[in-house]
Parts: structure tokens; C-alpha cells; sequence
């Protein structure tokens, strides 16, 4: 994630709700760094475009369910942002597909402009969308060529993969050595993704103002949707894990506005796997272990007395967090709360804590 600096993917069903999420959690984040109006107004036009084709274009059973292998990431690397989206699409309509995508590189600026009104003008529009004005656009728009490749999966259908990328005005682009690597590099993390069960990964420095994107973005979207004991129980343990890092991480830069950290979210039949992680300092690794290996080790009634002694009674040092929130995890999820700490430097390590749970 850091050598990539993804800042945000997701797979899964795609709907028009979700998309609007999606694009109100990049608008926070990009408030958040000070983007220039330009450069926002860029990003947020390529960001429609892209979850449009995914919404049109993603596949829709018999029972009214959409695969859930489509996939959406935005990258910010110095002066460029990445946008790239996945989706499943029918072998027979590749060639033509293709065809609009090289035409569209091979145009400069002017005639971009001439191909769109053309297209226009002649184009024939389907059930599912424009006649590739879409994709014009956002050539225009970006200034730079599209990458894209297809990926088959059997004799009916082939995983198509798209890549935007916008450089800032009046700027150089920081990453352009990198481009064909990058590109292939978010083919193999699809493909990881997709073994791995994740469903969400979401790195960025943590705000009060994108905590509250992020959890409008997951609710309704994130556990079972004819399950709404599941569903309220999985939202209140990802509260609890944002909640941590917003409140509990170390960062080593002090005039940063937020925490650095991490998110992801699994599901495997059933079960969900919500996993979190940011820096701690070294010397608060000890506390730590002690009060998750205290949770871990008592049963549910135990917990529940614990739960109420620490609430009632005085703080007697200014150490962060009284572990009521370690208690929560484990109460919620009715298991216990695996963690590790891997070293990152000789002051800080980063702290990983991972909840699992299932509506059974």
C-alpha cells in the first residue's frame, strides 16, 4: 500500500448509493490535503465516469444479485492521482471495445474534441450507456493516455481493466517511469484481493470529517442485508476499530492533521474479518499486550464486570485508552481479538488488531 500510496480500493457489488459514497469520502479526503479546485473538479469527474461503467456494465444474475469481482482504487502519488476500475465484460464485445480505446490514444487534444462531437452525433447508444462518449471525456479531461488490458476468465467472459490518470495543472507528473508497472502491479493486488476474500482496504491519514465518509460509505453496503442483527453488530465493531486508530495511534509528524492507518474488510462465507492497524510507540507495546491478553483470557460474564469497574472507577495515570474498547470488540464479536506488532523503527511499531465475526 505504501509503495503504491493506494489510498482507498473496493470490490464488490457496485450501486448508484454506493458510488455516491464513494464519491463523497474522495471529496472529504481531497479537502482534507487542500487539492486545488482544478485538480478536484478532475478527479471527481473521471471518479463518475468510472463507477458509472461499473454500475452499466457489471453483471446481473437471474436472482437480481451483481458479481461481486468488480473492483474500483484511487491512488495519489506526488502530482497525480490514479483511477482505476474493473469489471467483468462479454468476450464478443471486446474487439469493439478495444477499438475505441485505441482510437481514443491515438488523437491528440484537437481531434479528441472532433471524435466526441462526432460520436455525438453519429454514435449509436445501448441499453447500458453512451456510445464511448464516456471515455473520451475522461481522456480529455485527464490530458494523458488510457491503460487498460483484458484479462480472460472463460469462453464467455474476460475481466476488463481501466486506468485514468490526472496530473495536477501546471505541474509535471511525478510517477510517469512507473506507469506500466503500476498498472500491472493493481492487476496482481485484484487478483490477491479476490483470493484473500477482502472487500475493503483503505488507507489514508484519519479525520474526524473521513471517519464519518467512511462509516456512511459502509452502512448498508458492509454485512448481511437480510440480517440486520449482523449488520448492526459489524458496523458497531468497525466504529470501535476507527475509533481506535483516530484516538489511540501514535504519529511520528506532528503537525499532520491526522492518524496514519489502516482498514481492510474480508467476508468468507459468512464470517466477516475486520482487521485495523497503525504506528504505536514502542513503549506502549507492553500495555497493550497486557490488557488484550487480560480481554482474551476471560469469559463474557468476567468481561462484563471488568467492563463496569473500568467505567466507574477513577483514572489514576494519563496513559491512553482504559481497554473498554478491547472489551467492546471482544463482547461484540463473541471472539477473541488476535493482534500483533511488527517493528518499524527503533520508536515506533506498527500495531495490527483483527475481529472476526459471523451472524451463526
Amino acid at each position: 500500500m505504501n509503495n503504491y500510496n493506494l489510498s482507498y480500493i473496493y470490490r464488490g457489488g457496485f450501486s448508484i448509493d454506493l458510488s455516491n459514497k464513494i464519491l463523497s469520502l474522495a471529496e472529504t479526503n481531497m479537502e482534507n490535503i487542500h487539492e486545488s479546485l482544478t485538480t478536484k473538479k478532475k478527479v471527481y469527474f473521471i471518479m463518475v465516469e468510472s463507477l458509472q461503467n461499473i454500475t452499466r456494465h457489471q453483471n446481473v444474475g437471474t436472482n437480481g444479485n451483481v458479481d461481486d469481482s468488480s473492483f474500483f482504487v484511487i491512488q495519489r502519488m506526488g502530482n497525480d492521482y490514479y483511477i482505476t476500475s474493473g469489471n467483468i465484460v462479454e468476450n464478443k464485445n471486446i474487439d469493439s471495445l478495444k477499438s475505441k480505446l485505441s482510437t481514443v490514444n491515438n488523437l491528440d487534444k484537437l481531434h479528441l474534441k472532433e471524435y466526441y462531437q462526432d460520436t455525438l452525433l453519429q454514435g449509436e447508444f445501448s441499453a447500458k450507456g453512451g456510445a464511448g462518449l464516456g471515455i473520451i471525456e475522461m481522456a480529455r479531461k485527464s490530458g494523458n493516455k488510457l491503460a487498460y488490458d483484458f484479462k480472460k476468465i472463460n469462453d464467455d467472459f474476460s475481466h476488463f481493466y481501466f486506468q485514468i490518470k490526472i496530473t495536477a495543472p501546471d505541474a509535471a507528473s511525478t510517477s510517469q517511469d512507473m506507469d506500466a508497472e503500476r498498472f500491472t502491479w493493481i492487476e496482481d493486488l485484484d487478483e490477491t484481493i479476490l483470493e484473500k476474500n477482502l472487500h475493503l482496504i483503505y488507507q489514508v491519514d484519519f479525520t474526524q470529517e473521513n471517519l464519518i465518509s467512511i462509516l456512511s460509505m459502509i452502512e448498508g453496503n458492509i454485512g448481511g442485508k437480510d440480517n440486520l442483527s449482523l449488520n448492526k453488530k459489524i458496523f458497531n465493531i468497525i466504529v470501535e476499530l476507527l475509533q481506535n486508530i483516530y484516538q489511540h495511534a501514535d504519529e511520528p509528524k506532528a503537525d499532520k492533521e491526522g492518524k496514519s492507518g489502516i482498514f481492510l474488510i474480508g467476508e468468507k462465507d459468512g464470517e466477516y474479518t475486520l482487521t485495523a492497524g497503525n504506528l504505536i510507540l514502542n513503549n506502549r507495546i507492553e500495555t497493550l499486550k497486557t490488557r488484550l491478553d487480560e480481554v482474551n483470557k476471560l469469559n463474557f460474564i468476567e468481561l462484563d464486570t471488568l467492563f463496569n469497574k473500568i467505567l466507574i472507577r477513577d483514572k489514576k495515570d494519563n496513559e491512553k485508552g482504559a481497554g473498554l474498547g478491547f472489551i467492546d470488540l471482544k463482547m461484540k464479536s463473541k471472539n477473541n481479538i488476535a493482534y500483533q506488532f511488527n517493528a518499524a523503527d527503533e520508536g515506533y511499531s506498527f500495531f495490527e488488531i483483527q475481529v472476526k465475526v459471523s451472524g451463526k
